[in-house]
C-alpha cells in the first residue's frame, strides 16, 4: 500500500470477513460498499488502525 493512500470510513457497523473463495479480505462499510484487500493489505490496515487507536487511547488518558 501507498503511504499516500488513506480511507476514510463512517459506518454505524463494520463487518469484516475473510472470502476464502476468493482469497480476499472484504470489509463491509455499508450498503453497497465493500472494500477488498489482499490479506497482507489487510495485516497492515489492521496494524495502523490499532496503532492509531492506541495514540488516541493515550491522548484520552493524558487529559483525564
Amino acid at each position: 500500500m501507498s503511504d499516500n493512500s488513506f480511507m476514510s470510513i463512517k459506518a454505524s457497523t463494520i463487518d469484516v470477513k475473510y472470502e476464502e473463495c476468493i482469497g480476499m479480505v472484504a470489509v463491509d462499510v455499508g450498503p453497497g460498499a465493500t472494500l477488498y484487500l489482499a490479506p497482507a493489505d489487510a495485516a497492515v490496515v489492521a496494524e495502523k488502525l490499532l496503532a492509531a487507536l492506541d495514540v488516541y487511547a493515550s491522548t484520552l488518558r493524558a487529559v483525564a
